[in-house]
């Protein structure tokens, strides 16, 4: 029953968090195109703009600062279950790191919103701005490899089902993931350095 109850309340989570998925990803999808395309702003809108960074980049910092410590921190309830040992039994102490697995990972989680948050936010203004990681070279990168984004994803995809299904070694399988995710930094950098004559900063 415990089990099942288990599943159950998995599948709500999931559910909601699905929800919320779709209702962010419907949001933003008007504000897409400013992430491959330029973006013109009036110099009174681009120094608003530039204000507000300002304004945040101590907050920017702060949670920044967070994130890392709470993610650093994580191990330590993991790391307390070594003192509990000699104190507890088989079943005790396999009730005890469950418990503590889940703290671990409300350590992490908490740390990866604050990561997230302050990017989103951080991100959006440099989009605005065209600078760091949004510069016109770059998004010209982004716009080449956003047209074939699906395609390569789907490659990636098949060549890990692909090989797990025929070597059954699921294990170590995923490694094709991020070796996708940082060749395809990779090529989204070189096509950025390829175009640096058709877009200027």
């Amino acid at each position: 029953m415990m089990v099942i109850l288990g599943v159950i309340i998995l599948l709500i989570l999931v559910a909601i968090g699905v929800s919320f998925f779709i209702a962010a990803d419907h949001q933003t999808k008007i504000y897409e195109e400013l992430e491959y395309e330029n973006c013109e702003l009036s110099n009174e809108q681009a120094e608003q703009i530039r204000q507000a960074k300002r304004n945040f980049s101590k907050p920017y910092t702060n949670m920044i600062i967070t994130a890392t410590v709470l993610c650093i921190l994580s191990a330590v309830p993991l790391l307390c279950g070594v003192f509990f040992t000699k104190m507890l039994n088989g079943s005790q102490m396999d009730h005890l790191m469950t418990g503590l697995v889940a703290g671990t990972l409300v350590l992490v989680a908490i740390g990866v919103f604050f990561f997230i948050k302050s990017n989103i936010t951080m991100d959006s203004y440099n989009i605005l701005l065209q600078t760091d990681d949004y510069t016109p070279k770059k998004k010209n990168g982004r716009r080449i490899m956003n047209k074939y984004a699906a395609i390569y994803w789907l490659t990636a995809t098949m060549l890990y089902l692909g090989y797990s299904f025929l070597t059954n070694n699921w294990e170590h399988s995923w490694i094709i993931w991020p070796i996708a995710g940082i060749l395809y930094g990779i090529i989204e950098k070189v096509l950025s350095l390829k175009t640096n004559d058709i877009a200027p900063e």
